[in-house]
Parts: C-alpha cells; sequence; structure tokens
C-alpha cells in the first residue's frame, strides 16, 4: 500500500529528488547505508546537521564564488578559459573568480 503524502511532504520529496543525489551520497557514507530513499525527514535533518542550515531549502540558495583553472597544454600552462560576449557586445574570457547564482535565483 502507498502512503500519502500531505503537501509539505510532497514539496520536500520533489525538492530532495531535485537537488540532492541520495544513491550517490548514500553509497560514498554521507547517508547511512540503512537509510532509505523514502525517509526524506531523515535525509533533511542529515543535510540540516551537516551544512548547519535551519531548514534544507536553504541549500543552494546563496550565490557562490569560485577560482575555475582551465589548463591545457603539455604541462597546463596555457589557459583555455571560455570566451563569451559580454553586456556591452566585446568578446572576453570568463572571469578570474566566477560567480554560480543560488538555485532561487
Amino acid at each position: 500500500m502507498k502512503v500519502q503524502l500531505n503537501k509539505e511532504d510532497q514539496l520536500l520529496k520533489r525538492f530532495l529528488e531535485e537537488h540532492i543525489p541520495f544513491h550517490e551520497l548514500r553509497k560514498v557514507g554521507f547517508f547511512h547505508k540503512d537509510m532509505k530513499k523514502s525517509d526524506i525527514h531523515g535525509q533533511a535533518k542529515r543535510i540540516c546537521e551537516f551544512f548547519g542550515y535551519k531548514t534544507v531549502y536553504e541549500y543552494g540558495a546563496k550565490v557562490t564564488y569560485a577560482h575555475i583553472s582551465y589548463a591545457s597544454g603539455i604541462y597546463g600552462l596555457d589557459s583555455d578559459r571560455p570566451l563569451h560576449i559580454d553586456e556591452e557586445g566585446k568578446l572576453k574570457e570568463a572571469p578570474f573568480i566566477e560567480q554560480f547564482g543560488g538555485i532561487y535565483e
């Protein structure tokens, strides 16, 4: 018999399915080996404890900045930074520090 989820649990289940790779994280030990994919509250609790969130919906909400290396050549000394057209129509390389938007943007 299939359990009917309330609206809050349906939202939580959908959020976890879209943003959290359950099987991969269980395989590497983030989720304990006995946790089932259907244990959505256990998953949310583990994510909140690990990242220090008040709610699992904070996951991916903030903009992240990172340096991404693009190296090529025999010793990795040549730059293969991707090219793009900026807002002014000029050809530019990807910035040294790249910005990755949050999931709510």
